[in-house]
């Protein structure tokens, strides 16, 4: 999947940086290798599609641990989410042609999609508020 993501990236002018906390290491978690990929690609999508043009181009994939938990970050220094966008963020949703014209591309399932795997593998995706800056989103994942 790296190889992929750093395609991706470079493609929108960006970079990708990768990173692994302290206590990181020799984790083991317990998912769906095909599913974390699809999820992580679509959230390097979507950095790429609303950070392209940011004075810092860089995406930060960081692997971390939290008690019992994987943290896998993807953070972007973009224009970040709107308290209203936060709203729908998770939720499927459909484009009017005019909104598909002035918008990035995709079919607006992505994020919806990446909840329902991560809930599937006992784990969940959220956007973490904290981050002001550009947006940040968390897979949380089940240690094995």
């Amino acid at each position: 999947a790296k190889g992929g993501l750093e395609e991706r990236t470079s493609q929108a002018g960006m970079k990708l940086e990768i990173r692994a906390c302290r206590g990181a290491s020799g984790m083991k978690v317990r998912a769906d290798v095909s599913a974390v990929e699809r999820i992580l690609v679509n959230l390097v999508d979507n950095a790429c599609k609303f950070a392209s043009r940011a004075a810092n181009p860089y995406i930060v994939l960081e692997l971390d641990r939290r008690d019992r938990l994987a943290v896998l970050r993807v953070r972007d220094y973009g224009p970040g989410i709107s308290k209203r966008e936060e709203r729908r963020l998770f939720k499927p949703f459909r484009k009017s042609a005019r909104e598909a014209a002035n918008s990035a591309p995709g079919v607006g399932l992505g994020l919806a999609l990446s909840r329902r795997l991560a809930r599937q593998m006992g784990g969940r995706l959220r956007l973490d508020r904290r981050i002001k800056e550009g947006a940040c989103f968390e897979l949380i994942l089940p240690l094995a």
